[in-house]
């Protein structure tokens, strides 16, 4: 899986995009995703920019405490 950080001003139309090519994404904090080889060819195709991060710089969400 690859990690990719798009800006916040193509960040709705690529979500569309990535949710509608039919394979599983992961959604991550700050406008970050988890993706295929696939979703990068249609974000490539659409002109969609966006940064890969290294795997230590991926925002992972934080736990929520139990009530």
């Amino acid at each position: 899986m690859i990690h990719v950080r798009i800006p916040e001003r193509h960040d709705a139309e690529a979500f569309l995009l990535l949710a509608k090519s039919g394979f599983p994404i992961v959604c991550l904090p700050q406008n970050t995703y988890g993706v295929r080889d696939e979703h990068l060819r249609i974000l490539k195709r659409e002109r969609i920019p966006f940064k890969k991060l290294e795997a230590g710089r991926i925002p992972m969400p934080k736990p929520a405490m139990a009530v």
